[in-house]
C-alpha cells in the first residue's frame, strides 16, 4: 500500500518533521501503520533502533489523532520532547528488556559509562528500581562476558611493572 511505500521511502531520512494528512480519511492498512512504527523504531536490532527515525514530529492531522496508533503517538512525542539521542535511547530502552553486550565489545570497556550515560538519561522514563535493576544487570553481563579483558587488564599491568622492576634491578647490578 501507499504508506508502507512512504515509510520505506523516509528510512534514512533526518530532514522531515511533519508528514500532514488526515489519518481517518487516508485509507492507512496494519500493514501501513506497521511501516510507520518501524520507521519511527525499527526493533530488529539495537543498533536499527538507534538508526530509526528520530526527527518526524508529526504523522497525521497534528491534533491528538485516536486513528494513529498509540506506539505511533508515543515514538512522535518521545521525537518532540526530546533531543535526537535522547529519544533514540529511550526507545531502545523500552524496546529491550536485556542487551546482548557482545555488539559492544569492539568498544572494550570504552563502552560501560556510555551504556551507564544512557540509563542516567532514561530516568524519569520508568521506575528507578527497575532502571537500577537493568543498568546493574546491564554492567554485570557486560563484565561478565569479558571477563579476559577486565582481568586480563589488571594481570597485563601487573607483568609490565614485573617487568619494569626486573629492568630497572638488572641495571642497577650492572
Amino acid at each position: 500500500d501507499g504508506a508502507v511505500a512512504l515509510a520505506d521511502a523516509l528510512m534514512g531520512n533526518k530532514s522531515l518533521t511533519s508528514l500532514h494528512f488526515f489519518p481517518h480519511q487516508s485509507g492507512i492498512t496494519n500493514a501501513g501503520w506497521a511501516a510507520f512504527s518501524r520507521l519511527l523504531c525499527d526493533p530488529s536490532s539495537v543498533n536499527n533502533t538507534y538508526l530509526s527515525n528520530h526527527t518526524i514530529e508529526m504523522i497525521g492531522s497534528g491534533s491528538y489523532d485516536f486513528n494513529t496508533p498509540p506506539d505511533i503517538r508515543r515514538y512522535l512525542a518521545w521525537n518532540k520532547s526530546r533531543h535526537i539521542i535522547d529519544a533514540a535511547v529511550r526507545k531502545i530502552l523500552t524496546t529491550y528488556d536485556h542487551f546482548d553486550m557482545k555488539p559492544f565489545f569492539r568498544w572494550k570497556l570504552k563502552f560501560l559509562p556510555v551504556m551507564v550515560a544512557w540509563f542516567e538519561r532514561a530516568q524519569g522514563n520508568e521506575s528507578e528500581k527497575s532502571l537500577e535493576s537493568r543498568k546493574l544487570s546491564s554492567m554485570y553481563d557486560f563484565v561478565r562476558d569479558m571477563p579476559m579483558l577486565v582481568l586480563g587488564g589488571n594481570q597485563g599491568q601487573e607483568k609490565t611493572r614485573r617487568r619494569s622492576r626486573k629492568r630497572r634491578l638488572d641495571g642497577e647490578t650492572k
